[in-house]
């Protein structure tokens, strides 16, 4: 049985409509990165599985992958979004994320869905901030093709207020 451990760093872009973007202005949506994605440490057998982390944190796996808890956390990417109270706000996920290990090899990372779901109308007034949680399913293939080690990647979403 083979033991991996993957973390991931996330990155998002808000995206503003050009008359919102001028200094200073009251509508503008500002997002910050409050928790990154983590997997968690899992070993695998000779197939692969996926490891999936649910919006509320809750890791599943299938496949012959098997969770570990050798103290490595495992948890979902939240953002807290700063908005006027009654925006919009949709999400669009960027492409798949590859992820790199440090002994070589490589993961595919899905970007889930959301909670709340997108699209959703921000309720927090200032200074609060409406806070979104955001999923992932890790795709890893057999020993062989994923050994050991930390894996790392980006994914990309967009905020969109409209």
């Amino acid at each position: 049985m083979v033991t991996g451990l993957c973390f991931i760093t996330s990155f998002a872009c808000a995206q503003v409509d050009p008359t919102d973007s001028l200094p200073g202005d009251p509508g503008a949506i500002t997002v910050y990165n409050v928790q990154n994605m983590s997997f968690g440490a899992f070993s695998t057998g000779s197939t692969g599985g996926s490891v999936i982390i649910s919006t509320n944190g809750l890791r599943t796996v299938t496949g012959n992958v098997v969770p570990l808890n050798l103290g490595v956390q495992y948890f979902q990417a939240i953002f807290d979004i700063d908005a006027p109270v009654g925006s919009i706000v949709s999400i669009l996920n960027g492409p798949d994320a590859i992820l790199t290990g440090s002994n070589g090899g490589s993961m595919s990372m899905h970007i889930g869905g959301s909670n709340p779901p997108s699209p959703f109308i921000t309720m927090a007034a200032q200074p609060l901030r409406t806070q979104v949680s955001i999923a992932g399913t890790l795709s890893v293939g057999t020993p062989a093709a994923n050994p050991p080690g930390s894996y790392n990647g980006t994914f990309y979403i967009t905020f969109n207020q409209e």
